[in-house]
């Protein structure tokens, strides 16, 4: 039998006994194309959390992270083309986004004592507007874009690249399926599986269950 290494990585220590982060849509998001997805991102989250014992939810923040502190929100969320800057505790951060990617970049912002890691802040950045290749290349449909999101604020709970799963909305090497109309585009994983509707497998249910525990 393989032997699964959890690569997760738990939050500061009052982040996670109050089994909640909290997360700000930035300019680039709560008033372009995005805006819809991440509301329905948050939500989607939230149901498979309380349906899955998951262990934390997300609430929306008013404010970012402030560049200085722990202050602000615990998360931040932006769609990019091209590169994008955020500061945390003093220190640039910055993320270049393929703009018409199918996948995101979520950098976790971690504190390191002796052996032991923490995560303080994270921040997200999806790509501004993923293409498929349906012939001709189009911008794909909001259900696609929900796949990304949600996937990315998996990675912003604590999960890393080496947890992500073949079977479910955490796999880290989806196929895009065109559909006749951009609403009917679906990800493909392992097979015949299709997404949305969202789902997770055992595997990474356990790796969020283990890491807010």
């Amino acid at each position: 039998m393989e032997r699964v290494i959890d690569m997760a990585t738990p939050w500061e220590d009052p982040i996670k006994a109050s089994k909640s982060l909290s997360i700000f849509a930035g300019s680039s998001v709560s008033g372009g194309a995005w805006a819809k997805v991440f509301t329905d991102a948050i939500a989607q989250f939230n149901s498979l959390s309380t349906a899955n014992s998951l262990g934390v939810t997300f609430k929306l923040a008013s404010a970012a992270p402030d560049p200085s502190g722990v202050g602000g929100a615990d998360v931040q969320f932006e769609a990019a083309s091209g590169t994008v800057s955020f500061v945390s505790f003093g220190q640039q951060i910055s993320v270049n986004a393929n703009g018409t990617s199918l996948s995101g970049d979520t950098k976790q912002v971690m504190t390191v004592f002796g052996n032991t890691k923490r995560i303080a802040k994270a921040f997200i950045v999806v790509p501004a507007t993923p293409q498929v290749n349906a012939n001709p290349v189009r911008a794909v449909g909001d259900g696609v874009k929900l796949v990304i999101a949600v996937h990315e604020l998996i990675h912003a709970v604590g999960l890393s690249n080496a947890d992500h799963s073949p079977d479910d909305l955490f796999n880290g090497y989806p196929q895009v399926r065109a559909g006749a109309k951009p609403e009917d585009d679906k990800i493909e994983v392992n097979g015949p599986k299709r997404l949305p509707p969202l789902f997770l497998a055992s595997q990474t249910m356990a790796a969020i269950q283990n890491n807010w525990k």
